[in-house]
């Protein structure tokens, strides 16, 4: 195999067609293993994973008056 057949434009574009689905495929990956581990840190920690933080004690939210 020479370079003038892997520089074809129908190789270039098989191979980034399949290098973006291993790319992306391997973000989506990545992502789900953060959220699983997040999820799991908030079930040891006795949090409820799936309820929204109460808003009265949000840390990022000075309460009333300041």
């Amino acid at each position: 195999m020479s370079w003038n057949e892997l520089l074809k434009p129908e190789t270039i574009v098989f191979v980034t067609g399949g290098l973006a689905i291993v790319i992306f495929g391997s973000v989506a990956i990545i992502k789900a293993m953060a959220r699983h581990r997040e999820r799991m840190a908030m079930i040891e920690r006795g949090m409820h994973p799936d309820h929204p933080p109460d808003e009265e004690f949000a840390e990022h939210d000075p309460p009333d008056g300041l």
